[in-house]
């Protein structure tokens, strides 16, 4: 289980003690019953970071993803790699419509901004999110032979 899991689970746990007679989140009923003005979250998909930032507007959402690809290789590592990536990149940003920028850093960055005409849910965003997956799967696949990602597991070796 992730340490952040872990202290979220304590933190309920610890507030629910000594209130067996009130009803659990009673002060936030209407985030938990998915009616909240504003959601944040975060995953992984294929060692990539994403975050989903979305808040209510009315009876619109507005909706933004961002995501760590990364670093671009060094002409160093490797000059067909690093052109490799960049084509992808570019491919990627004009099938997805989103905006990738890479940092001084050389860190990969994409982002993209929705507006939905639909009030804001969980299961929307979750719905958009699983949308964009699915299209960004391909590029996502092809970067990961030509840039580490972010959360891909360095193997161990024993001395």
């Amino acid at each position: 289980m992730p340490e952040n899991s872990a202290l979220n689970t304590k933190s309920l746990v610890a507030a629910m003690d000594g209130r067996a007679d009130e009803p659990l989140g009673l002060m936030k009923a209407k985030e938990i019953s998915g009616k909240g003005d504003a959601f944040e979250f975060s995953f992984e998909y294929l060692g990539f970071l994403f975050a989903v930032k979305a808040n209510a507007d009315g009876q619109k959402t507005k909706m933004r993803v961002h995501a760590n690809l990364g670093c671009v290789p060094y002409t160093a590592e490797g000059p067909s790699r690093r052109a490799t990536a960049m084509e992808i990149l570019g491919a990627a940003a004009e099938y997805l419509g989103g905006h990738v920028t890479i940092s001084r850093q050389q860190r990969i960055l994409l982002y993209e901004d929705y507006v939905f005409d639909e009030p804001l849910t969980p299961v929307l965003l979750l719905t958009k999110a699983t949308t964009l997956m699915i299209k960004a799967k391909p590029f996502l696949q092809l970067m990961a032979r030509v840039v580490q990602p972010p959360m891909h597991k360095i193997p161990v070796t024993e001395s």
